[in-house]
């Protein structure tokens, strides 16, 4: 299973936070990492935009997920694997709070 693949098996912000934490240690350190949640055609999603602390690192993840760059930023986008219910129809967006940093 690819890197992309075992994010997307991920429920919450927080356990992709985790995960994202994990996955980008074998790199180096996330610098900055934000995190959008959005619903699109009935499907929540995780739009991330994360920063390493070297570009050679950046570089190093984007060939392991197979992503690319956005403004700068690392960016990628994460179905989230969560039952959608009646409250979560329609267009929305929230900014999870990137707490991440040490």
């Amino acid at each position: 299973m690819s890197a992309l693949a075992e994010l997307r098996q991920h429920s919450d912000v927080s356990s992709l936070k985790s995960a994202l934490h994990e996955l980008c240690g074998q790199f180096g350190r996330i610098a900055r990492l934000d995190i959008l949640t959005a619903m699109h055609e009935g499907t929540k999603q995780a739009i991330c935009f994360m920063r390493m602390e070297r570009p050679e690192q950046e570089q190093q993840l984007m060939k392991t997920l197979g992503v690319g760059r956005f403004g700068g930023e690392v960016v990628f986008v994460l179905d989230l694997n969560v039952p959608v219910t009646s409250e979560d129809q329609g267009p929305s967006s929230q900014w999870a709070d990137s707490d991440f940093f040490e």
